[in-house]
């Protein structure tokens, strides 16, 4: 479970950390833009070739790594959930149950 809990965590990482890096490509991609306005005409972009080239790249890695984090994030969680879950069961039959009020009986048990 915890070799589990791990890939999951370095997935969420590296989901994160493309996300990031597509963010930055978009932003370089953005700024090579240039508006064009016309009268009569609606207004164009106007991009170079590291526009045309680095937005639609890093709108994909915006786009997937925020998926794949989505993905990872769920399957982080039930598998912490699962861990915690084992963890608990191991305690429980180490240490024996904890002490309880039984009414039937009027008294605590084990």
């Amino acid at each position: 479970m915890k070799a589990r809990s791990r890939r999951a965590r370095n997935a969420l990482i590296a989901t994160s950390a493309t996300v990031g890096v597509g963010t930055v490509f978009m932003a370089i991609g953005a700024s090579q833009c240039q508006v064009i306005s016309q009268p009569g005409q609606n207004d164009t972009l106007l991009r170079n070739s590291a526009g045309d080239v680095l937005f639609p790249l890093g709108f994909g890695a915006v786009v997937l790594g925020a998926i794949g984090m989505l993905t990872s994030g769920i399957i982080l969680g039930v598998a912490n959930k699962r861990q915690r879950q084992i963890k608990s069961k191991l305690r429980e039959a180490q240490y024996g149950r904890r002490i309880q009020f039984d009414a039937a009986s009027g008294g605590f048990v084990f």
